[in-house]
């Protein structure tokens, strides 16, 4: 049997280097060093040989999947092999909707499956799911000890199923059994859209197949309700598709202007890809925060609306990951993902940071982004205003503002996970309406949670914390009862970029004003 293990992977194999020869023309782009087929041949040999004098029996699946990451490892971190599960799952969060149920799930800090939100108009919402329920029980087995990603393997199915999970929510003594019936789930990433005085304000989490409609949509409905200024949020925003982020870009650009290029080494990867739509946003200041963590399509989208003036970028310098990835579907359900190409802006800088790349491989956050402080480091390029920005680390902001950073104290209550069950158990015996604030006796009552968790901490670190912990728990208590986005609307209360960028608009009427007080930061 292991034998036959062997031969059907060594066949397999073959199959996936054929394939990729066809696919991606590697028959006609030249090897950089030896020859492809010689070491295909040595590789088949060495794992004959292990498969017929080796002193024990060679598990097929084993040697050939950690022979293939080996060689993957080589290269840069973004070209993978990955498993039948994690194939499937990428393919499913890119096209942004799957048959399931529409809720956010946890493990942490509880014996069962515990949910964390419920998405509008999904059939958990419809079937009254609520925040902080526990499903103890998926179609009669015990979700005792599963993991989230068990859950969703089990709650997840084929749209127009059926699934009975077994609730126990908090104040009700017995649980109880909800009969719901799958369907397409749309993975929202565009969870907040709203006005914030006369500012539109809208947060982009993710860049899959439902983004660029999903921002039309949002600021279609902003420009109805009557904006002076836009704020778009792609903080903490890991990416996604090339063509989301093309689309995106193109709502705030006229036809035929140059998006992105992509060079890679097979002419098939050699591509530009310009604007198309008739419809242009309208004509008012437009600010896009970033961060450390803001990555790929995200660095697409705030940097071409950078190198065409028509935003200003305020916060911290982005990751700097500016590799195009290409999925490739293998044999036994299998994918490889392959990075093609890396992409060029209008003002023909590459943002991709190599040095990022070790950092990944040796997962070592200290590594991150230390080449990007230093602009004299950095190829100077211009935007077509004639601004200058910088390529090879990211997309550097024109004014960066820090985000605070949790100490001691706060950073255990959020590890702990305290916030989201202390706001469960709160709203089974209160009810609040939408000005709800954590008062004198309710905050005491907290303290006493966080001491019961044998988290240490002085009165003077209690202090310092207790602006954070009171408006963070109101806007979990909140988001509890009323969804994300009101709890989101008292979180940003302290968020130092948001409210440094608001402030931007209070005092500068126009996108050239912004762009003029940036320059004189640079230059002071």
């Amino acid at each position: 049997m292991k034998k036959k293990q062997v031969v059907l992977f060594v066949i397999v194999v073959a199959l996936i280097f054929g394939y990729l020869i066809g696919r991606v023309g590697f028959a006609k782009a030249e090897t950089t060093k030896g020859n492809l087929y010689d070491y295909m041949k040595l590789f088949t040999d060495i794992i004959t040989k292990l498969n017929q004098v080796y002193v024990e029996p060679v598990d097929a699946e084993e040697v050939f999947v950690n022979a293939i990451e080996g060689m993957l490892d080589s290269l840069d971190p973004y070209t993978t092999l990955l498993t039948p599960e994690e194939f499937a799952d990428l393919q499913t969060s890119t096209k942004g909707e799957f048959g399931g149920l529409g809720i956010h799930i946890s493990s942490e800090n509880t014996d069962y499956i515990q949910v964390i939100s419920v998405i509008e108009a999904t059939p958990a919402f419809k079937a009254n799911l609520l925040a902080g329920d526990e499903i103890i029980a998926v179609d009669g087995t015990s979700t005792k000890d599963w993991t989230s990603t068990k859950a969703v393997e089990h709650l997840r199915g084929q749209k127009g199923s059926e699934v009975i999970i077994t609730i126990q929510r908090e104040g009700l003594e017995e649980p109880f059994d909800v009969v719901i019936v799958r369907d397409k789930v749309k993975m929202d990433s565009v969870p907040y859209a709203y006005k914030i005085g006369n500012i539109g304000y809208i947060r982009i989490t993710n860049f899959n197949s439902s983004t660029g409609k999903d921002l039309h949509d949002a600021m279609v409905e902003l420009e109805r309700q009557g904006i002076e200024g836009l704020l778009i949020d792609v903080r903490s925003n890991p990416g996604g598709l090339l063509s989301t982020a093309i689309e995106t870009v193109d709502q705030f650009l006229p036809k035929n202007k140059l998006v992105v290029e992509t060079k890679g080494r097979v002419a098939t990867f050699n591509r530009k890809f310009y604007s198309k739509d008739d419809y242009v946003f309208k004509n008012i200041p437009i600010i896009v925060l970033i961060n450390q963590a803001s990555a790929s399509a995200a660095e697409i989208f705030a940097g071409s609306l950078q190198d065409w003036d028509k935003a200003l970028i305020v916060g911290q310098n982005s990751f700097g990951k500016g590799s195009v990835q290409q999925l490739f579907p293998l044999p036994m359900n299998y994918g490889l993902k392959i990075t093609t190409s890396k992409y060029y802006i209008e003002s023909g800088r590459c943002i991709h940071n190599d040095a990022n790349e070790d950092a990944i491989k040796e997962n070592d956050i200290t590594k991150f982004n230390k080449n990007v402080e230093n602009h004299d480091e950095k190829d100077v390029f211009y935007t077509v205003g004639g601004r200058e920005v910088y390529g090879g680390g990211g997309i550097t902001p024109d004014i960066t503002i820090k985000q605070d950073t949790l100490n001691t104290l706060e950073m255990d209550v959020r590890r702990n996970n305290l916030f989201f069950p202390f706001a469960v158990d709160f709203l089974a015996q209160v009810d609040i309406d939408e000005n709800f604030y954590v008062d004198d006796e309710l905050f005491a009552e907290f303290v006493e949670t966080i001491r019961e968790k044998e988290i240490e901490f002085t009165n003077e670190e209690l202090a310092d914390s207790e602006t954070w912990l009171r408006n963070s728990l109101e806007s979990q208590i909140i988001s509890n009862k009323f969804g994300l986005q009101e709890g989101n609307k008292r979180a940003i209360r302290l968020d130092p970029q948001l409210q440094a960028a608001l402030k931007l608009f209070d005092e500068y009427g126009s996108l050239e004003e912004m762009f003029a007080h940036a320059d004189r930061i640079a230059n002071e």
